[in-house]
C-alpha cells in the first residue's frame, strides 16, 4: 500500500516543483543593435553618425573688420572660411581652419580704394547640439594687414599686425545632399595686439563634405 501511495504522489510533487521554477529570459534578438557599441565606437573617436572621418567645409559671405586702438581699421567687404576636420564623437568635430576678411578702405575722398585684410590660422572644435543646431569655437594666431592706414607718426602707411586670435560660432545645416551639407554660418573672431584689439565679424553660405 505504501509503494503504491508514493507512485501516485509522485507526478503531483514534479507537477508543482515545476510550476514554483523561476520563468526562463526571452532569447536575446539576434540583429539588435547594442547600444554599448555606439558607446564605445565614440569613446574611440570614430562617430556611428552619419559624419564620419575626415570633413572638409567651405564658406564664403560678407565680412565687417572692426578695431579698438587701430586707427582706419573699420570697413566691410567679403569673408571667405576654408575648415579641415575630423570626426571625434557623434557631436563632436575637430576642426583646423583658415578664414580671412577683406575691408575696403579709403584714406582720402580723391584718393584710390584701398583693402585691409585679417586673416586667422585656428584650431579648435566645432560642436552639434542638435542635428542641425551647432556652435564652435576656435583659437590660434591672426594677422592684420592695413594699406595706407594713418600711422602713430600721423603720416600714412602700410601697418601689419599680429597677435593670438579667438573665434566662436553658430551655425546650421539647412539641406544634405548625400555627403554634402548646405548651411547658414556666423561667427566672430578677435586678435589681440600691441596696438589695440581687431574683430572681424562674418556671415557665410556654405558647404560641407563628410
Amino acid at each position: 500500500m505504501i509503494a503504491r501511495a508514493v507512485l501516485v504522489l509522485l507526478p503531483a510533487v514534479a507537477t508543482l516543483a515545476h510550476a514554483d521554477a523561476p520563468a526562463s529570459s526571452p532569447p536575446p534578438v539576434i540583429g539588435a543593435p547594442d547600444p554599448a557599441v555606439a558607446d564605445a565606437a565614440d569613446a574611440n573617436l570614430e562617430s556611428t553618425e552619419n559624419r564620419s572621418g575626415l570633413t572638409f567645409a567651405a564658406a564664403f559671405g560678407g565680412g565687417l573688420i572692426l578695431g579698438f586702438g587701430i586707427k582706419d581699421s573699420v570697413g566691410r567687404g567679403g569673408s571667405l572660411s576654408l575648415r579641415l576636420g575630423h570626426v571625434a564623437t557623434k557631436r563632436t568635430v575637430i576642426t583646423f581652419e583658415i578664414a580671412g576678411t577683406a575691408a575696403l578702405h579709403k584714406p582720402a575722398m580723391e584718393s584710390r580704394t584701398e583693402t585691409n585684410t585679417n586673416t586667422d590660422l585656428l584650431a579648435g572644435a566645432l560642436y552639434y547640439m542638435n542635428p542641425s543646431l551647432w556652435v564652435r569655437f576656435a583659437g590660434g594666431i591672426g594677422v592684420y594687414q592695413g594699406r595706407q592706414v594713418t600711422l602713430s607718426t600721423g603720416q600714412l602707411g602700410n601697418v601689419t599686425l599680429s597677435g593670438p586670435a579667438m573665434l566662436a560660432g553658430v551655425g546650421v545645416d539647412l539641406a544634405r545632399f548625400k555627403s554634402a551639407v548646405l548651411g547658414l554660418e556666423f561667427g566672430t573672431s578677435a586678435m589681440l595686439s600691441n596696438d589695440g584689439v581687431l574683430l572681424a565679424s562674418s556671415a557665410h553660405f556654405g558647404v560641407s563634405f563628410d
